[in-house]
């Protein structure tokens, strides 16, 4: 699905400098929760997004002035609109076509659920500056999904292979996490909704280091938010304050056929945890 072109990029280099020229308030539509919203090229005669569909295209996330992600020229699936649960920033996705470039600014204190391990404060200006390439309709999904499913397959076959040899005491749980290893204290026990503080490191099944506290502090943040992958949070829900695990989590609770960054699609992640901090709700 990556394409790359000079035509491509510049394209989107003039759609965003367009986006940014005479960028004030004013010209943002909002709705009733907070959520800002503007067209900088609207292609009208193009498909439109509808719920359901997948979103392919190219994004950059700002906080203030500083870039906290971005894949401009390497356009690339970025959302998919949820037919059981459309949020506000749903909603106006589904306003864009083909061809698009769009910004979205939400309101700074509902970041996490659309960034993970972002500490915004009053006044923070969030915004998602959106090139679309292209969309993927339910009705192209079903062939998609049929090889998700046969990707999951083969990956769950080789992640049983691969905790078999070396952590052959794993524990694996409904979901297909492992608990690798835990090391257990009879500390405040972490529940959903209760704000918590983890050292981590994340790393594939052939230990390249993908993220980790790089600060000195450890993150915190509230168990269950709906930002962070699931596998993440299913694992922390295992543990006390003053804990260490391990845990395997295949993609399917991760980043799934997606895959996020540097982290490719299909990709099971090793987390190491040390559960610092249990603040009750």
């Amino acid at each position: 699905m990556k394409i790359k072109s000079i035509l491509t990029i510049s394209f989107l280099i003039l759609s965003l400098a367009s986006c940014k020229e005479g960028d004030v308030s004013s010209d943002f539509a909002s709705t009733e929760k907070g959520f800002k919203f503007k067209h900088c090229l609207e292609n009208k005669t193009s498909p439109k997004v509808k719920v359901g569909d997948i979103i392919l295209g190219e994004i950059e996330i700002r906080q203030n002035d500083s870039i906290l992600y971005s894949n401009f020229g390497s356009p690339n699936r970025l959302f998919k609109v949820n037919a059981d649960t459309v949020s506000d920033f749903d909603k106006l996705l589904l306003n864009v076509h083909i061809g698009d470039s769009i910004i979205i600014e939400p309101p700074a204190d509902s970041i996490v659920s659309h960034v993970s391990k972002i500490v915004t404060k009053p006044g923070d200006k969030i915004r998602f500056y959106i090139k679309v390439h292209q969309i993927i309709s339910q009705k192209e999904l079903t062939e998609h999904d049929k090889q998700v499913i046969e990707a999951q397959r083969i990956e769950d076959s080789t992640l049983a292979v691969f905790v078999a040899k070396y952590f052959p005491n794993a524990e694996k749980k409904q979901s297909g996490l492992y608990i690798l290893k835990h090391n257990k204290t009879q500390g405040l026990k972490a529940e959903y909704g209760d704000t918590i503080s983890v050292y981590y490191s994340v790393s594939d099944t052939l230990n390249n280091v993908l993220d980790k506290n790089t600060n000195g502090k450890p993150f915190e943040f509230i168990l269950g938010d709906d930002g962070l992958i699931a596998g993440w949070t299913e694992g922390l829900s295992y543990m006390r304050k003053g804990e260490y695990m391990k845990i395997l989590i295949p993609s399917k609770i991760a980043y799934g056929d997606a895959g996020y960054g540097a982290i490719s699609p299909y990709t099971p992640l090793i987390f190491e945890l040390n559960l610092v901090e249990v603040k009750k709700q």
